[in-house]
């Protein structure tokens, strides 16, 4: 016998409308957070020194930039530090500005 569903109203997690507000600062960080951890993940998997750990790493270091922009300088310092930059991962100009600290963020 088929059970009767329950209504969409019931099935609403009191958290669900954080999801829809893509404006909020705080949401925002939480993804951001989510997808540098999920990189990270990504980037330790791939192989040593391939081209996919490359094109990881530039994501990684990406997402990075973004976060640190929008978090407060103190909290921005107690990041750890980024992983090594594989071979291959920066052209000699990325190379030269990561250096130099000219950051985007």
């Amino acid at each position: 016998m088929a059970e009767a569903r329950q209504p969409a109203t019931e099935l609403r997690r009191p958290w669900h409308g954080a999801s829809d507000s893509v404006e909020n600062p705080g949401v925002v960080a939480i993804r951001l957070h989510r997808a540098e951890v999920e990189a990270l993940m990504a980037f330790r998997r791939a192989a040593p020194a391939s081209d996919d750990q490359a094109r990881l790493w530039r994501r990684l270091a990406a997402l990075r930039e973004k976060r640190v922009a929008m978090m407060p300088p103190a909290d921005a310092a107690r990041l750890p530090p980024l992983p090594a930059v594989p071979p291959g991962a920066l052209s000699a100009w990325q190379k030269l500005r990561r250096r130099l600290g000219l950051g985007r963020g």
